[in-house]
């Protein structure tokens, strides 16, 4: 019991800690508050500009574009933050001196993943209701309460990445390129701006087991096609699977990491 109430307050101590540095640097902020509203803007008249709409197949590209946004802005902020949480330590010079502490490394990145679970769900709710009021987001849900249990399972996958990703960037430390290298990638991998079933067919099985992409059908079924909780459930599970995956992996690369930076007298080295 007092290992677990250790490990809570050390969870408690990240999310407030990081919470306080975004309140603390306004110009930060103001960037996480507005940068929502400036992708909502562009890629809605991406999909107006072009004249698309309703195809003749009933298929709305301009919401799905808007939602797409909204999965592209989640994916953003992940490894913006908890993908980076170890690499941003670094940078403040407190990474050796908290790690020195009687702390838990997996407590840091679950509030550090708690963190963007709070900006995460700022950005859904700017989303759907700039999405909705203005540009013509057209919403067909039936399930509300299975519309947030898909988001919640799909922000779990990205998190579960997000651990993955902290352990590379902190061994290969050029954070910035690998960031700005791996986010396309996904892009182009999930399913974000065009269907799944516009990439080649090997390449769509690939994409089918990521969490990302399971998250984002099953979003996209309860939100354009009134799907149901129960219908969506065999996406959200495979979301759960492979995005534990992803976390236990993550997890455990980070301790190698850490342990091999230890040995190595390379933990504060930039």
């Amino acid at each position: 019991m007092h290992k677990a109430h250790h490990w809570l307050l050390i969870v408690k101590a990240t999310l407030v800690k990081e919470l306080k540095i975004q309140k603390r640097y306004v110009g930060w902020l103001i960037a996480s508050l507005i940068q929502p509203i400036i992708w909502m803007v562009l890629f809605s008249m991406i999909g107006k500009g072009f004249g698309i709409g309703d195809t003749s197949a009933g298929f709305n590209f301009t919401s799905f574009l808007i939602l797409g946004v909204l999965l592209l802005m989640i994916l953003s902020q992940s490894l913006w933050g908890a993908g980076l949480a170890l690499r941003n330590e670094q940078y403040r010079g407190t990474l050796e001196s908290t790690l020195t502490a009687p702390t838990h490394l997996t407590a840091m990145l679950v509030g550090y993943a708690l963190v963007d679970l709070v900006l995460a769900g700022y950005l859904v709710f700017v989303g759907f209701t700039l999405g909705t009021l203005v540009f013509g987001l057209e919403l067909s849900v039936v399930d509300p309460v299975g519309l947030v249990i898909a988001f919640g399972v799909t922000i779990f996958g990205v998190s579960g990445f997000a651990f993955m990703f902290a352990a590379v960037t902190l061994l290969v430390k050029q954070a910035n390129a690998i960031v700005n290298t791996v986010q396309p990638i996904l892009f182009l991998l999930t399913g974000i701006f065009f269907p799944v079933t516009a990439l080649p067919s090997a390449i769509q099985q690939f994409s089918l087991l990521l969490p990302l992409t399971q998250g984002f059908l099953a979003i996209q079924e309860i939100t354009l096609n009134g799907a149901t909780l129960l219908a969506v459930s065999p996406l959200l599970i495979g979301t759960m699977i492979s995005g534990s995956i992803l976390a236990i992996v993550g997890i455990a690369m980070l301790r190698a990491t850490m342990k091999w930076s230890r040995r190595k007298g390379l933990l504060g080295a930039f």
